[in-house]
């Protein structure tokens, strides 16, 4: 064998050798990829079904809670086409929307006030993830503009109520322990907000004239109006989790899943 036909004879193996590792290599980058695409995608839609199970909570608007469940289920999916073909699991479904929609359609109560200030950050957190939705189904013609704007705008007056009821209730529980500064303090922040808030609606009047007279009857020793905030925030004290496992003080315990 020549000089040159020995050299061929061990380099061409070698070379094809290389050659596999270089496209195993870049398969592997294209699926580890693909799996960091995937991976954020089950982020998105597990945060945005922690944002839903805490509106269902607090809100009872059926319209708009249907329309983000079908947007978790949404992401749910994109979620298993995202993943290289080998992850994929057989016969996969999809997320079971069934327990949700059985729990959104069904007559409950909801709570008018919240825990504390943490959860007070908590639901802004979880309203933000909603508001955040609502735009890129716009531009995929899911939802009209127009609807998007009428949630938007349901949404952050929602938002409100639950701070400003929160608030007023920890006042007048201030208020019944004899301090003064402390409810008067709380009253401040809750018609700040109203005061601040862009949007102007029926009720927004005459909250911050509930305020002022709660404000006149703590500092003139008169009797504070009658309400029921102080009794659900005492309610919410006593209750460890709600209906979904979560528990009232959101840094606190484990989530259950369905």
């Amino acid at each position: 064998m020549s000089a040159i036909g020995l050299v061929v004879a061990i380099a061409l193996p070698i070379a094809l050798v290389l050659i596999g590792l270089v496209f195993a290599g870049r398969r592997q980058q294209s699926e580890f990829k693909q799996r960091s695409q995937a991976r954020a995608i089950k982020t998105a839609a597990e945060d945005l079904l922690e944002a839903l199970e805490f509106l269902m909570l607090v809100d009872n608007f059926k319209e708009i809670q249907l329309v983000v469940l079908d947007r978790v289920a949404y992401f749910y999916q994109r979620h298993q086409e995202a993943l290289p073909k080998k992850d994929r699991q057989e016969g996969y479904g999809g997320f079971d929307k069934t327990p949700y929609q059985q729990k959104i359609e069904a007559t409950k109560s909801v709570r008018k006030v919240l825990k504390s200030d943490r959860e007070i950050r908590y639901a802004k957190q979880q309203f933000s993830r909603i508001l955040k939705t609502l735009n890129p189904m716009v531009k995929q013609r899911i939802i009209s503009e127009t609807a998007m704007m009428e949630y938007r705008r349901y949404l952050r007056m929602t938002l409100l109520d639950c701070e400003v009821d929160t608030y007023t209730a920890q006042g007048d529980v201030a208020a019944k322990r004899g301090d003064v500064v402390t409810a008067g303090n709380y009253y401040k922040a809750a018609k700040k907000l109203l005061i601040e808030f862009d949007i102007q609606y029926p009720e927004k009047n005459d909250k911050i004239r509930g305020l002022a007279n709660r404000t006149n009857s703590l500092y003139n020793g008169g009797e504070e109006p009658e309400d029921n905030l102080s009794k659900a925030l005492s309610q919410e004290e006593t209750n460890a989790q709600n209906e979904f496992g979560i528990p009232s003080d959101p840094s606190a315990g484990e989530k259950q899943k369905f």
